[in-house]
């Protein structure tokens, strides 16, 4: 699983360069967002075939969090075409993300 770590100067970008992914917004020593890490990873595992895996640290880059109006953590959005096309806080577990994510 290849993940890009996003921060104020690189999201746009990275964001905009992307036609299926995700972002997970996180505090380092936060227990939910890690658990959520680990959701992702099982999620990838089993669907998640092309798939990119994003994370904001959300106190290294308060712009980035304020821009894509993400106020806590963790919060996930659904990248589909370069664009932000869903946004949830909150922990789910890998049938939930899954479903989310072909929702979005």
């Amino acid at each position: 699983m290849e993940v890009n770590n996003l921060t104020d100067k690189n999201y746009e970008d990275i964001i905009a360069a992307t036609q299926s992914g995700l972002i997970l917004f996180h505090k380092k020593l936060c227990p939910h967002c890690l658990n959520m890490k680990k959701v992702i990873e099982k999620f990838i595992t089993a669907k998640g075939e092309g798939v990119s895996v994003m994370y904001m640290d959300s106190e290294e880059n308060p712009e980035g969090m304020q821009s894509l109006d993400v106020e806590r953590v963790p919060t996930l959005e659904i990248i589909k075409n370069g664009k932000v096309a869903s946004t949830k806080s909150g922990l789910m577990n890998p049938r939930e993300l899954a479903v989310f994510f072909q929702e979005a």
